[in-house]
């Protein structure tokens, strides 16, 4: 009867230990999910961000490259990607620390964002300024 009881003891405590295994892979499996999906998200937007800044840069370069400026607002069609995009050209009035006005400036200001729905994510803007010689003042 005592080798029975044993069995029955060390049966009873590897049910515990493969219950136990079992709960803790369960643990570790949800919280490699949560890892893996916050890993995705953070990729996407990453990449989101990036493509923004690439229209950004692209839009920025395509109005500050034209011959004469004058006050105005641009918009872009939106991207394949569904990016948004707009610039504003503003005469501006710099002076110099010698009191001097520099004549034909222009300051070029861009946005990009990415529009869901009726709202703007991701919204990024840069500027620059331009010397226009050939632009009316």
């Amino acid at each position: 009867m005592k080798h029975t009881r044993t069995i029955s003891h060390a049966s009873g405590f590897a049910l515990f230990e493969i219950i136990l295994a079992l709960a803790l892979f369960s643990l570790v499996a949800v919280s490699m999910t949560r890892a893996v999906e916050e890993i995705a998200k953070t990729s996407t937007s990453a990449r989101q961000e990036a493509q923004v800044l690439r229209v950004l840069e692209s839009v920025l370069a395509e109005v500050s490259h034209q011959p004469e400026f004058k006050a105005a607002n641009v918009s872009f069609a939106p991207t394949a990607d569904g990016i948004d995009a707009s610039a504003t050209i503003e005469k501006v009035k710099l002076i110099t620390k010698d009191k001097v006005e520099l004549d034909h400036m222009f300051r070029i200001r861009a946005e990009a964002w990415i529009t869901d729905g009726r709202t703007r994510r991701m919204k990024r803007s840069m500027e620059t300024y331009v010397y226009s010689p050939n632009s009316p003042i």
